[in-house]
C-alpha cells in the first residue's frame, strides 16, 4: 500500500512508534521521547507471515485499533530526515494505514505525529484470536526479521527504557516460553 506524504512543518515531523519502530526505527532522528496517544490501543493483532513469522510458522506484530490509549516513542525528524525516511517507512509499513494522530509527549507538549494503524480492510489484522492460537503464534512465530516473542520482548524493553514499566506488552512477557 502506498502512503501519501504527511504534512511536514518547518519544525520537522513527529513519528509515533508503538512496536518495532520503538527499538528499530530505521531512520535518523533529532529526538526520541515517550509519548501517549489517546483514542487508540495497541494489540498484537497482525498475523505476520514474512517479518516475524512465515506462512508455515505465523507470528504476531502490533497494530493500533480504535479506543483506549497507547504509550510508545515519538521521534522528531528534520525535514531532510523525513524526506529520507518516508519512502522506506511506506515500504516497511505497507500493511498499515498511515495517519496523523495527536500525541502527548512525556514533557507535556502536544504534537501531531505520523503513525501506522491496523488497516480495517487488511485481512492480516485479527482483533480476536483464540487464546491457544495467539500463544502459539507468540511463541513459535519465526520470520526473516526474527521471532515474534523477541518482537514483544524488545518492544517492552524499549518502553521500559522510556520509563513505561507496565503495559500490554509487559503483560505478555510471562506468557513467552523458551526459545523455539
Amino acid at each position: 500500500m502506498r502512503h501519501r506524504s504527511p504534512p511536514i512543518s518547518p519544525a520537522g515531523l513527529w513519528i509515533f512508534g508503538y512496536g518495532s519502530l520503538m527499538w528499530e526505527p530505521g531512520f535518523e532522528y533529532v529526538r526520541a521521547e515517550r509519548a501517549r496517544v489517546t483514542g487508540w490501543h495497541r494489540r498484537m493483532s497482525m498475523i505476520a507471515t514474512t517479518s516475524y513469522g512465515w506462512s508455515s510458522r505465523p507470528g504476531l506484530a502490533a497494530g493500533l485499533h480504535p479506543g483506549g490509549t497507547v504509550e510508545g516513542v515519538a521521534f522528531l525528524l528534520t525535514e531532510a530526515q523525513a524526506a529520507d525516511a518516508l519512502p522506506a517507512l511506506s515500504r516497511r509499513e505497507w500493511a498499515y494505514l498511515a495517519a496523523m494522530v495527536p500525541a502527548r509527549l512525556a514533557g507535556g507538549d502536544r504534537v501531531s505525529a505520523l503513525t501506522y494503524l491496523a488497516h480495517p480492510t487488511n485481512g492480516r489484522f485479527r482483533t480476536a484470536q483464540p487464546r491457544g492460537d495467539f500463544l502459539r503464534r507468540l511463541n513459535t512465530g519465526l520470520g526473516r526479521k526474527g521471532r515474534a516473542a523477541d518482537y514483544v520482548r524488545l518492544s517492552a524493553d524499549a518502553l521500559t527504557r522510556h520509563g513505561v514499566r507496565h503495559s500490554d506488552l509487559h503483560a505478555l512477557l510471562p506468557h513467552i516460553t523458551g526459545r523455539t
